[in-house]
């Protein structure tokens, strides 16, 4: 059964940082659902936006890797 991608409690826009190289912020960019796979996410590296990496959102959210930071003060583009 597939999970609608509105339950995801990450969405496209989300800041996170990753825990042990403070300073060093992604942006979720979009999320990819697939019916064998756990859902996933795609991120973009802040400061180089041609940097990316697909992760699954368990690992996103377990607070030892990521650290989801405050909402931005201005819309991400």
């Amino acid at each position: 059964m597939r999970r609608p991608l509105k339950s995801a409690t990450l969405q496209p826009g989300d800041r996170l940082e990753k825990a042990d190289f403070p300073g060093s912020v992604w942006i979720v960019s979009r999320l990819i659902e697939s019916p064998h796979e756990p859902l996933h996410a795609v991120i973009v590296y802040q400061k180089i936006n041609t940097e990316t990496r697909m992760l699954a959102v368990s690992t996103l959210l377990d607070k030892s890797f990521f650290r989801r930071l405050a909402e931005p003060l201005m819309p991400v583009l």
